[in-house]
């Protein structure tokens, strides 16, 4: 099948040379389903990385979007070069054996993209390269970033307490003001805004930019972007609670006030980085 495929798809048929590309994003990920399923399970207990599930999608459409676009390019064929994938297969193995879900992952999706490259050659793969990377974003990565970004946000809010005039007394994470104690939790690392931030902004750099220089500055920017509005988003909650007895923005309104945040901080990125945007 796969030949017939490489075979149609050198005579120019973009339909087929779509297929190529799509046919290991589908089937890897179904050969290596226990690896599939460690990534599911953590996407659906974990709410930082629920993003997770429209990664595949989001990269399908993508290809799919871009499919006119490998009328003009030439199918170099040649499944040879699926020994590439060899160390990555040894990697996977290993992480296997030493039970390390994230190399099985990475290798999992490291092995769709060399797959993609010997079906299709470096022309066409080079043209879908931006969607396939996109397929890391499946990978469950960035629990290593908690401690720190708790760190600095509670670092930071307190640097803003102190600004506005308000005395504040801090405790490692915990600090108190005269109107009641506050701590940083892991929820308020600002990790899931700062990963949904990278995904979006990724996506928006692609579909609205031209320029490489462009996307990476854009997405560099949704790296930055969400750790200091965090910060921000932090001390207007702490700004609310003390002015209100802490009668609002705790609890239930805290959550609240996050996302309606960092909607309002995409929003904003979108809209800036519109000005720039390529035909």
């Amino acid at each position: 099948m796969i030949h017939r495929l490489v075979a149609s798809a050198a005579g120019g048929l973009t339909a087929n040379t779509f297929l190529l590309v799509l046919f290991p994003v589908v089937t890897i990920p179904l050969l290596f389903y226990e690896t599939t399923y460690s990534m599911a399970r953590i996407w659906y207990i974990n709410e930082t990385f629920a993003h997770g599930f429209l990664v595949f999608p989001v990269s399908v459409w993508l290809l799919y979007s871009n499919r006119a676009c490998l009328t003009s390019l030439a199918v170099h064929s040649d499944p040879k070069k699926i020994i590439l994938a060899l160390p990555v297969l040894l990697g996977w193995i290993v992480g296997i054996a030493a039970s390390i879900d994230v190399v099985q992952q990475v290798c999992m999706i490291t092995a769709i993209l060399l797959a993609v490259y010997a079906f299709v050659g470096n022309q066409v793969f080079r043209a879908v390269l931006f969607p396939l990377l996109l397929l890391y974003f499946a990978v469950p990565v960035g629990q290593s970033l908690i401690s720190p970004l708790m760190q600095f946000t509670a670092n930071f809010t307190i640097r803003m307490v102190e600004v506005s005039g308000i005395p504040v007394y801090q405790d490692g994470l915990s600090f108190v003001l005269p109107s009641g104690s506050w701590s940083v939790v892991e929820e308020c690392s600002g990790v899931r805004y700062l990963i949904a931030s990278l995904f979006l902004g990724t996506i928006y750099a692609y579909l609205f930019y031209a320029s490489i220089g462009k996307r990476i500055i854009f997405i560099l920017i949704s790296l930055v972007l969400p750790v200091f509005a965090n910060g921000l988003r932090a001390f207007g909650i702490v700004m609310i609670g003390h002015h209100t007895g802490m009668e609002h923005a705790v609890g239930t309104d805290h959550l609240l006030y996050g996302w309606l945040f960092f909607g309002v901080m995409i929003f904003t990125l979108f809209y800036v980085g519109s000005f720039w945007r390529d035909e």
